[in-house]
């Protein structure tokens, strides 16, 4: 591979023969001009600007004329001489501000594959929301915006760190990597539990789906998730915002950005803070499990290094407080039917109020300087994530402690530092027919693992102060990987587009079982090719086919419980996906409709599932052997006027567990997975006065059928225990005048109840009088409002 890798390096200038390069920058009175078209006239070849406001176009050498533009300045002609490098300067276009006409969508650019490109000419299914969208619907989380995307969900429980995300009937596993990578910034994290993280200060999010395992490896089976944050420029500028809700909710963000030195140097910082004292009561303690506190701090130093390079210096900190084991038991709550994941009544009763941290601090530096038809990049970061929670214990055989007995209490300590390395080689002529990457990536993942049960001595004591610990698992586990990848894409004639890459992983796995004194070491490689082809067969009209495999990196169980089929190792899961589709755009760009149909077989799907030993009973994950899901997917846009837009989305999931150890799970569908979702998001926005303006949304989230478990495990059919379909109302209407701005937000606004995680153990017998144990739930959260001021200075 390496020396093939090699070969396409050399034939890559010898392709590009005959063409004249045209280099340049275009800025403003204020400085560079990121992201500026540059096109041939009367022609599709086109690039854009980068940071620097640089590009780099390769022409034939009739070309004569280049068209310059940005929304909100005067498009710019520019005659071709002699000279291969121009220095161009775009003027604000007031008229453009006043403009009547109704104009279509803005064609957004994403970074799906590694560069800046329209999201519309992807030949895979892509989501993007721009930093005004993310105001108007009050995304301040990745978690928020992935439910608004049809075919994903997202729900958290338990802790701080554990969420659920399903992408296309790929579902999360508890404690393990998720289906989806997320890059903020170009920048790999690493760990499962950043993803319910405050986002603030962003430009853009955008989501690919299908696997991506070419372009960002390990764990990207099911898409990824791309954030772009706000970068800096000359001048000063910064923001203050400040929040109330219900529940005694305070928010507070503040960002500031400027030139150290113009053209030269910049910085951005920003801090936000949240405290909230929750809404869900435990009616044994009257107090609320669910508050939480978050604080994240981030900053970037940016350096132009001469006219072809930059350096990013980025750090960021996050600390969360909240509630943690903020289960419902239907043992202390007789409106809380047991085997019916559609009972939403009760409240926690534990007599522990548990607490979960969650801390993460990641430093990553990235530098590109571009050559003569390429540009390399280098991406390096390092991550350190400690989570810690305690609760009321949930143990089941042979003793139920959960509920008002002060018996037990449970803690876990989940820690992973992580080092990144990335470098990439890249074409940088966006208009030539031949694109192409080159790169190697390196990981270190060095992470521990450690749950206690704490017996109280003293059962009148509320307090714990006299315990006795009983260590149940205490692991280290090391992740070393290495991968290797090449990319190329050719413009077979102006409408049939080809594409095709390959990446291999190595990976060696590394245990240590601290209690037992058990070590384990294993490696295997990944392979993950991806085909693609585009056919644009009228104009904004594209026709599409890809084929891509990801995988999912193996691990270890805390602890193996052969009985139940839960081994010490997990193999690692791998998906081949099938993607054919639609993307079009009618009426000067005012309706958009694209639709996808996908296919996708797993290989050792990871599953997380109940055991038990006789003894003591564990949750972990298993391998079955092999599933399928496919579906389809609607995404449109429509400008029905100057004031309003109507956007909306669905997608229609049909999964099957078709080969298992697990003869039960046979023909089952794959839990944690909806079967249904769709979308509808109303936008207007209109002037009021000279210098303000209302902006205001109003969207529909629903989320269809969904399974709790894979088998008949619990002594039940699947088919018959599944949570019913729900939707959910969010709103927002904001006023601007001038620089200041009032919001008035509501989540939930029909307080529509649901289960965001459920496990039917009322069929296990662990109670000590001899009762059942009783099923769990974790509850929603029910309607949350409130209003925010926020200055722009």
């Amino acid at each position: 591979m390496i020396k093939k890798l090699t070969l396409l390096l050399v034939f890559i200038p010898a392709i590009m023969l005959g063409q004249r390069i045209i280099k340049g920058n275009v800025k403003t009175i204020d400085g560079p001009l990121p992201g500026a078209t540059v096109s041939v006239k009367e022609s599709n070849q086109g690039t854009n600007t980068d940071f620097n406001g640089n590009f780099e176009l390769s022409v034939s050498k009739e070309t004569t004329t280049l068209v310059i533009s940005f929304l909100g300045y005067t498009t710019k002609e520019v005659l071709l001489t002699q000279e291969n490098k121009y220095q161009i300067i775009l003027e604000a276009d007031a008229q453009q501000l006043k403009e009547v006409m109704v104009q279509g969508f803005t064609d957004v650019k994403g970074r799906a594959r590694r560069r800046i490109e329209s999201i519309q000419s992807v030949p895979e299914s892509v989501t993007a929301v721009t930093s005004e969208q993310i105001d108007i619907t009050g995304i301040d989380d990745i978690g928020s915006f992935l439910t608004q995307i049809p075919g994903i969900s997202y729900s958290e429980s338990q802790d701080p760190g554990t969420v659920m995300i399903s992408v296309r009937g790929i579902p999360q596993i508890r404690y393990g990597p998720s289906p989806i990578a997320t890059v903020v910034d170009g920048v790999y994290l690493a760990s499962a539990d950043l993803s319910n993280q405050s986002l603030f200060d962003i430009e853009q999010i955008e989501v690919i789906k299908g696997a991506q395992g070419l372009f960002y490896g390990k764990n990207a089976i099911g898409g990824a998730v791309i954030i772009t944050t706000k970068q800096p420029k000359n001048g000063f500028e910064g923001k203050v915002k400040a929040g109330y809700g219900n529940g005694n909710t305070v928010n507070l963000e503040t960002n500031l950005s400027g030139s150290i030195v113009d053209n030269k140097s910049f910085y951005r910082i920003g801090v936000n803070y949240s405290d909230s004292d929750g809404f869900i009561e435990n009616t044994t303690l009257n107090k609320n499990v669910d508050f939480r506190k978050d604080l994240g701090l981030r900053g970037l130093l940016k350096f132009r290094l001469g006219n072809s390079s930059t350096l990013s210096l980025t750090g960021q900190h996050n600390n969360s407080q909240s509630g943690s084991i903020t289960f419902i038991n239907s043992n202390d709550n007789p409106n809380f039917e047991d085997f019916n994941p559609n009972s939403f009544e009760g409240n926690p009763t534990g007599d522990f109020l548990g607490e979960g941290t969650l801390k993460s601090t990641t430093f990553a530096a990235s530098f590109e300087t571009a050559f003569n038809g390429f540009k390399l990049q280098s991406h390096t970061s390092y991550s350190d994530v400690d989570l810690f929670y305690d609760g009321d214990y949930l143990s089941f055989a042979p003793l139920d402690n959960y509920g008002p007995i002060p018996a037990a209490i449970q803690t876990m300590n989940r820690a992973s530092r992580t080092l990144n390395e990335e470098l990439r080689l890249l074409s940088s002529n966006l208009a030539s027919k031949l694109q192409w990457n080159l790169g190697v990536f390196y990981q270190n993942i060095d992470s521990d693992w450690d749950t206690s049960a704490f017996y109280n001595q003293d059962p009148t004591d509320l307090n714990y102060t006299n315990t006795l610990e009983d260590r149940i698992t205490a692991d280290d586990n090391i992740l070393k990987s290495i991968g290797l990848f090449g990319f190329i894409e050719y413009d077979l004639t102006e409408k049939f587009n080809i594409s095709a890459g390959l990446r291999n992983e190595w990976e060696t796995l590394e245990n240590i079982e601290n209690i037992s004194g058990a070590k384990s070491k294993r490696s295997y490689n990944a392979f993950q090719p991806k085909l693609s082809a585009s056919y644009k067969f009228l104009k904004d009209k594209m026709l599409y086919a890809t084929y891509s495999r990801g995988f999912r990196s193996g691990g270890y169980n805390p602890l193996e419980v052969p009985a139940s089929g839960i081994k010490k190792e997990i193999d690692p899961e791998f998906t081949n996906s099938f993607e054919i589709g639609a993307k079009t755009s009618f009426w000067e760009n005012r309706f958009i409709f694209n639709l996808a149909y996908f296919n996708t077989v797993f290989k050792n799907q990871q599953v997380y599932r109940f055991g038990s030993d006789g003894v003591r009973s564990f949750l972990g994950t298993v391998n079955f052997e092999e599933s399928k899901s496919s579906g389809f997917e609607i995404d449109t846009k429509l400008r029905i006027s100057r004031h309003l837009d109507l956007l909306t989305g669905a997608s229609f999931i049909d999964t099957e567990i078709t080969k298992s150890f697990e003869q039960s799970a046979i023909g089952n569908k794959i839990p944690f997975a909806p079967q249904s979702s769709f979308y509808v998001g109303l936008f207007t926005n209109f002037k009021t006065g000279e210098n303000s303006k209302i902006s205001a949304n109003i969207n529909v989230e629903n989320k269809g059928k969904k399974y709790w478990f894979a088998d008949d495990l619990y002594g039940v059919d699947q088919k018959d225990i599944y949570q019913n379909p729900f939707t959910l109302v969010n709103t927002r209407i904001k006023l601007d005048v001038k620089d200041f701005s009032i919001g008035l937000w509501g989540k939930n606004i029909f307080d529509k109840k649901y289960n965001q995680e459920w496990w039917p153990f009322g069929v296990f017998d662990g109670d000590p009088q001899g009762g059942p144990l009783g099923d769990i739930r974790t509850p929603s959260q029910p309607a949350t409002y409130g209003l925010d001021l926020s200055y722009k200075f």
